[in-house]
């Protein structure tokens, strides 16, 4: 298993994870999957120093996707947080070990970008209780809930 930075030779298979991840979040309802702004926002990214974006890959086949953004934090500019975007895992490859090095591979990076606090986030679904979990078992503890109403429909 290797886990390491995305490259743009990685968006076609990058792009089939990150619509099977869009499938399965509360989102996909709400907005669609835009697959050229998607694509640029990825292509973008890569060249952008305030985001990571990795990948996982097993036998040579990606399993996994993450990204975070640094941002200096609104109450006090001078404090650099860095925030999950995205993680996520194949169902086959959970359990695999996967997951965890992206994790490590956040929050290494969030310590190369000498953050403050590193702000992960669970989908709230049928597997944000285990998250929940493996969150305070890493030593994060709860800072708030998101909530979302459409305003506009994008059908």
């Amino acid at each position: 298993m290797i886990v390491r930075k995305a490259t743009e030779s990685d968006l076609p298979n990058y792009l089939v994870l990150a619509k099977a991840f869009h499938a399965a979040s509360p989102m996909h309802g709400l907005i669609e999957f835009d697959i050229p702004g998607y694509s640029e926002f990825y292509l973008s990214s890569l060249q952008n120093d305030s985001l990571g974006v990795w990948l996982a890959e097993i036998n040579e086949q990606m399993v996994g996707i993450c990204a975070a953004i640094a941002y200096p934090l609104y109450f006090n500019p001078s404090a650099l947080v860095v925030q999950e975007l995205w993680w996520w895992l194949t169902p086959a490859a959970r359990g695999s070990g996967a997951g965890k090095e992206m994790f490590k591979q956040i929050e290494q990076w969030s310590k190369e970008k000498n953050a403050t606090a590193l702000f992960m986030i669970a989908l709230e679904d049928e597997r944000s209780k285990k998250m929940e979990n493996l969150y305070v078992r890493a030593g994060f503890k709860p800072m708030e809930r998101t909530f979302i109403k459409e305003v506009k429909s994008w059908q």
